[in-house]
């Protein structure tokens, strides 16, 4: 090859493409890693190294990619006609320029002409890092495009988030199971405000009339949420449906699946933008030992969901706890604990709000009392100590020291 300045035609990752400035006809070089492979002899190296290799497939594919665009724009530059000059003092002799040595310049333009995608790209693992290290963790943007319209939902979402957002746009009814207090209701209303559709609540349902609504004395309707949310369209939630008799979910169950109720003012059609999610702290399965007065739900009624389970979410509780690292270690070693110690008992959210509110009010072993043991007997309070580990935690540390007075 002759001597040359190059021309740096384009680059992605490790592979950089260029082409000599004087060069008449588009015959561009592939550099990687220091060497130099030539696109028109199938990528093999020039001037190659004992065992070097061809560019991968892949490698060749990336390259040909940055050959194609570069062969739509690249002319062959102009070269001006030599100018007569006063003689002069003989200069320096120039080193002649090769592709090797001119390639820490190409990686410096190269590194200089990055777009600010490809910076950020490889920067934002770090800068996240730096700000949850500093200042906790900040809310989030999710962009939401429906058919008719793109919504913004800005703040704290669950993990499971994007998940449940699919199936309730898809118009599959959802069944959401986790432990209390994990955030089942926050993700429901996330869901409706994404989807643009209103938001319509109900509680464990006992009695049909709070499903279906009743006349009353007057003559007048009562609705109900279930009954705005299949008329006028939108998400409709039915917490603690574990928690809801039977013989009502039977009512619902025919409502899924026809699109179709027969309400005391007379049949009416589902409206298409309504779409149901349920909750629960079980999996249908009946009551046990942590969630008493729970049913069993029947088959038909679990077939229609896509159950969906939500645990704790670790970036929720980093946010809630305000960056503060030790106390979702606490908290995370307590509930391991209690698992130990085969103890029931609850660690919710709430309990990580109360902490990071009343570590300011009180000590620190009146907070833990206040908000994490909540009135729990000793020898409980003792069994799950003895489970947590050997740790630098200030928390850890004023637990197992109050337990021992």
């Amino acid at each position: 090859m002759s001597n040359h300045n190059f021309q740096v035609l384009g680059f992605e990752a490790e592979i950089t493409v260029v082409i000599p400035n004087d060069a008449e006809a588009f015959l561009p070089i592939v550099i990687k890693n220091g060497n130099l492979y030539n696109p028109e002899n199938g990528f093999k190296p020039i001037d190659p190294k004992p065992k070097q290799k061809s560019l991968t497939a892949n490698q060749q594919e990336r390259a040909m990619s940055i050959i194609n665009d570069a062969a739509k724009w690249w002319k062959p530059q102009s070269v001006a006609a030599p100018v007569a000059e006063q003689p002069t003092e003989p200069a320096a002799p120039i080193q002649p320029t090769t592709p090797q040595t001119t390639l820490e310049n190409l990686i410096a333009k190269s590194v200089a002409e990055l777009s600010v995608n490809s910076v950020m790209e490889t920067a934002q693992p770090f800068i996240e890092k730096y700000v949850a290290d500093n200042f906790g963790i900040l809310p989030k943007t999710i962009e939401v495009k429906t058919e008719t319209d793109t919504k913004k939902v800005t703040g704290y979402t669950h993990h499971e988030f994007e998940t449940v957002l699919k199936l309730v746009a898809a118009d599959i009814p959802v069944f959401l199971t986790g432990p209390a207090g994990c955030g089942k209701n926050v993700i429901c209303k996330q869901i409706s405000e994404a989807l643009g559709k209103e938001f319509y609540f109900s509680n464990a349902v006992t009695q049909e009339y709070k499903i279906t609504g009743f006349i009353d004395a007057n003559g007048k309707y009562q609705e109900t949420q279930f009954y705005k949310a299949f008329t006028h369209g939108g998400v409709f939630m039915l917490d603690e449906m574990d928690a809801s008799t039977p013989e009502v979910l039977v009512i619902l169950n025919a409502a899924i699946a026809n699109r179709y109720f027969d309400f005391p003012v007379g049949r009416v059609e589902a409206h298409p933008d309504f779409r149901i999610v349920a909750a629960g702290n079980t999996y249908g399965t009946g009551a046990d030992i942590e969630y008493t007065g729970r049913f069993q739900l029947d088959a038909s009624s679990l077939d229609r969901f896509a159950i969906i389970e939500v645990s704790y979410d670790n970036d929720i509780e980093l946010a809630i706890a305000g960056g503060d690292k030790e106390v979702i270690e606490f908290i995370h070693a307590f509930r391991s604990a209690i698992v130990a110690a085969d103890i029931k008992f609850t660690v919710s959210y709430r309990a990580i709000e109360r902490l990071v509110k009343l570590k300011g009010m009180f000590d620190t072993q009146k907070t833990i009392q206040l908000a994490v043991l909540r009135g729990m007997e000793k020898d409980d309070a003792n069994m799950i100590a003895k489970n947590l580990p050997k740790i630098s935690n200030q928390y850890i540390y004023e637990l197992k020291k109050m337990l021992k007075k």
